[in-house]
């Protein structure tokens, strides 16, 4: 990494470079390069993607701010981002120190992910209030008051018919998805305005989760539960739910801790393919291999679930 970058940085968050003392490589997901950066006041975290533009980095400053403004469960810090006239972009935020999460640490997190749901925004819409991104994919966000056409139409459709270009999926296997989008509606509407519009996280699996040494509190010596790398929007809470038993899933103490919190309706297992579909469809997109046959699973199992 280029030093002068670390030092950009440094200096747009308030940080005097003479006051950077090292940094070392960490990962910085699947999509963006990560560096810890040691400074006299303690240490950060500096993400970066030569590939992108500036706004790839401004969305998610946005979607942390607006987690963190609930104030439901820990969203690190976001110090700075880049700009313009900056020649790579980048995204600096607060460091955290990761620790191992016991039983407590994830139905903890249970709870405040069923705290973060009851705050919303939008006046009863789905959406938000400009596009944003999963991963590197553009992720659509025009507001919209029905959350089954939202569903369809900003989520589902334009990814299949985009896959289907492509190759990935074939003519049969897009009317499948077409077949299970069509029953969005039907599926997903009643339920979703019966727990109405949540603030969601957007892409809420397993690596998108750290946990910290609890700083204090009634939790003290047990690991905090803290979300990184959102694509937030205003949606139904089972999206976030449905995404936790993909790629690794939670352990059965995050599902007690939020059912204390905020019991899911009864039949919300029907609609878990529907809200897994998406996420399939974007891992088919970005890495191929066998998530498209799991995503036309996903539309065949949506389809049984809408009779």
């Amino acid at each position: 990494m280029d030093p002068a970058v670390v030092h950009g940085a440094c200096r747009a968050a308030g940080i005097d470079p003479a006051d950077v003392l090292g940094t070392r490589l960490v990962g910085g997901g699947c999509v963006n390069e990560g560096l810890k950066v040691r400074t006299r006041g303690g240490d950060v975290f500096l993400k970066w993607n030569a590939k992108a533009g500036h706004r790839f980095f401004q969305v998610e400053a946005e979607g942390l701010e607006a987690l963190a403004a609930c104030g439901a469960v820990r969203i690190p810090a976001v110090l700075a981002h880049s700009r313009e006239s900056d020649p790579v972009a980048w995204i600096l935020l607060e460091w955290i120190e990761e620790a191992a999460p016991n039983e407590d640490s994830w139905r903890r997190l249970g709870a405040e992910l069923a705290a973060l749901h009851r705050c919303s925004e939008g006046d009863g819409r789905y959406g938000w209030h400009a596009d944003n991104v999963i991963g590197s994919l553009p992720q659509p966000n025009r507001w919209n008051v029905d959350w089954g056409d939202f569903w369809a139409e900003r989520r589902i459709r334009p990814l299949a018919r985009e896959l289907a270009g492509r190759g990935t999926v074939s003519s049969r296997q897009l009317d499948t998805i077409e077949t299970a989008a069509d029953l969005a509606g039907e599926l997903l509407t009643a339920a979703a305005e019966a727990d109405g519009p949540s603030l969601l996280h957007g892409d809420l699996w397993s690596g998108n989760v750290l946990f910290a040494r609890t700083r204090d509190g009634p939790h003290r010596g047990s690991a905090e539960p803290v979300l990184i790398d959102p694509a937030v929007y205003v949606g139904h809470r089972e999206v976030d739910l449905a995404m936790t038993r993909l790629f690794g899933g939670f352990p059965r103490s995050f599902y007690q801790g939020h059912d204390e919190a905020w019991p899911r309706q009864p039949d919300h297992e029907r609609r878990r393919p529907a809200y897994e579909l998406y996420p399939l469809l974007v891992h088919a997109r970005l890495f191929g291999g066998g998530y498209a046959g799991a995503a036309v699973r996903a539309a065949q199992a949506m389809q049984v679930g809408g009779r």
